[in-house]
């Protein structure tokens, strides 16, 4: 795993602004940390066999404390830099990819997974910005800025610190590999968790409905259950990796101390040199001992980093466009058109059928037989496995899948609303639209506020106000999905006039079973076994 993902720069900018200057940080930390135990050692040096006064020493000693003042302020920077880019390359990311799945849809995206990415992902992303890119720049340039310094002014105190300076990376890969494994598995155990949740939420009322609460209770307690398994192993490869690592530091300097101890009574070095290379051993292991201990959080942040970067990644349902949106709704025909789901295979074979400008089609079929992937593929929500569908002859897929849209209005087997006035929610502002929303009967219900999901209205008044925002947009193609399947015959008997009355040069394409639709349409079109039959054709005068 890379602990640092170059898309990740590619896609956020603050990340590489935040890169660069958490070098440029380090680098002057490494520099000040060097300075203050050469400072340090002549201090110490100077009054203890020098026998030098305090005056002689204050501009050494403020100095020195302002050193340290210098290397309290960086490391502060680098802190609260982290922070802040943590927080900018959140919003970034989050942005691009909610961006990314509005505008492509891509067909293999779980709404669950768009949902723990940019939350609990994105979160991830603050302690791996904040404490362990900044100690990886130091782990980066402290050991070996200090090596070489120690190497110029006493060598064999350098080669000690070779051959112990790898201890401490080689038990930070072993420990590595089972932290990555241990934090992928707690990601994917969330991710089910996740999906599990918002797949009961989303179904609660049929749950009750059904008395199936109690069983999906417990496997809502199963799945937690695993996350908190998954997250307690984390941890404790964590407090394992930061005992490990402290031992290992701790036996690199002292090997040092015990060179540097032997080599001053034999008299073979001098107390000054000695006393940097001590103040600089610990300086030595830290970086690498502080990065090493955190590569959890690294393993957290690259793994929601990835998650974020690889939904980027993900192919749009639809072909790219080429051209512009056509500049009027033209003839639609589907030429030998084919529509298959990995899950599902083949659901249309070669349709064949005309959808002529002004027209009203009813589409029919038995269930599974196609009617709402044929509506997906006019809408590019999805595009045909072979074949294509034409406007005036030219193919679907060269245009703007989003300024096509804009010629259509779409009413779906369970419509939503947005919470909130319901007069708001459907787009009414008076005039024809409220006129439409009388002859639905639902005229009263403009002035009534709508809850999540379509709280406090039936499922019934859902869809004719969802209708009433469909017919009243002036679009040229009107797709409906079962318009009057939670509808009574009164209301169902409604719809179908409101849609005889429509203006002329609006074309409807009608998915459904209702004997009312199919006596206002001027066409049937039947989908059996993958294609379109003709059952009725077009009356024109």
């Amino acid at each position: 795993m890379r602990v640092v993902d170059p898309r990740l720069l590619r896609h956020a900018p603050s990340a590489r602004r935040f890169m660069v200057s958490a070098g440029l940080l380090a680098a002057l930390s490494v520099a000040v940390t060097i300075a203050q135990a050469v400072l340090f050692a002549h201090v110490v040096v100077a009054a203890f066999l020098d026998g030098s006064g305090v005056a002689t020493l204050l501009p050494a000693l403020l100095a020195f404390g302002g050193l340290a003042l210098v290397r309290g302020a960086l490391t502060w920077a680098l802190d609260s830099g982290g922070n802040l880019a943590a927080q900018r390359v959140a919003r970034e990311l989050r942005a691009r990819v909610l961006a990314h799945v509005v505008r492509t849809r891509p067909a293999d995206v779980a709404t669950a997974e768009v949902a723990t990415a940019t939350t609990e992902g994105t979160s991830a992303l603050e302690p791996y910005f904040a404490r362990f890119l900044p100690r990886l720049w130091l782990a980066v340039l402290a050991p070996p800025t200090i090596v070489v310094w120690v190497a110029v002014h006493d060598l064999p105190s350098a080669l000690v610190m070779l051959v112990t300076l790898p201890l401490i990376p080689v038990f930070g890969v072993l420990i590595g590999k089972l932290t990555q494994a241990r934090t992928r598995a707690r990601w994917q155990a969330l991710s089910r968790m996740s999906a599990h949740f918002l797949d009961v939420v989303s179904g609660l009322t049929t749950l009750r409905v059904h008395r199936r609460g109690v069983a999906q209770a417990r496997g809502i307690a199963d799945t937690t259950q695993a996350y908190r398994r998954e997250t307690m192993g984390v941890l404790r490869v964590g407090f394992l990796s930061a005992f490990v690592l402290e031992l290992a530091a701790t036996v690199g300097t002292a090997l040092i101390a015990a060179e540097i101890g032997i080599r001053l009574v034999a008299g073979g070095l001098t107390l000054q040199p000695a006393l940097v290379v001590l103040l600089l051993a610990p300086e030595l292991y830290s970086p690498l001992r502080a990065v090493a201990a955190d590569f959890h959080a690294s393993a957290d942040g690259v793994t929601a980093a990835s998650r974020l970067l690889d939904l980027l990644r993900r192919r749009p349902a639809v072909a790219v466009p080429q051209r512009a949106t056509p500049p009027r709704f033209g003839v639609v025909r589907f030429e030998d058109v084919v529509a298959a789901y990995p899950e599902r295979g083949t659901v249309l074979d070669g349709v064949n059928f005309e959808l002529w400008p002004g027209e009203r089609v009813a589409l029919v079929g038995a269930s599974g037989a196609g009617k709402t992937t044929l509506l997906a593929l006019l809408l590019r929500f999805a595009d045909p496995v072979a074949g294509r569908i034409t406007v005036d002859g030219v193919d679907l897929r060269e245009f703007d899948p989003r300024e096509w849209r804009r010629l259509l209005t779409w009413l779906p087997q369970r419509p939503r609303l947005r919470p909130g006035a319901v007069r708001d929610a459907v787009l009414c502002g008076g005039g024809p639209q409220a006129e439409l929303a009388d002859r639905l009967g639902v005229g009263e219900l403009l002035e009534r506020a709508v809850g999540e999901d379509g709280a406090g209205l039936s499922s019934g008044e859902v869809s004719r106000l969802a209708l009433v925002r469909a017919l009243g947009r002036d679009a040229s193609l009107t797709l409906l999905d079962e318009p009057t399947a939670h509808l009574d015959p009164a209301s169902a008997a409604a719809v179908a006039a409101t849609l005889r009355e429509l203006p002329g040069h609006r074309t409807v394409l009608a998915a459904t079973h209702d004997a009312d639709l199919l006596g206002v349409a001027d066409r049937v079109v039947e989908l059996r076994d993958g294609r379109a039959l003709q059952r009725q054709r077009a009356v024109t005068s």
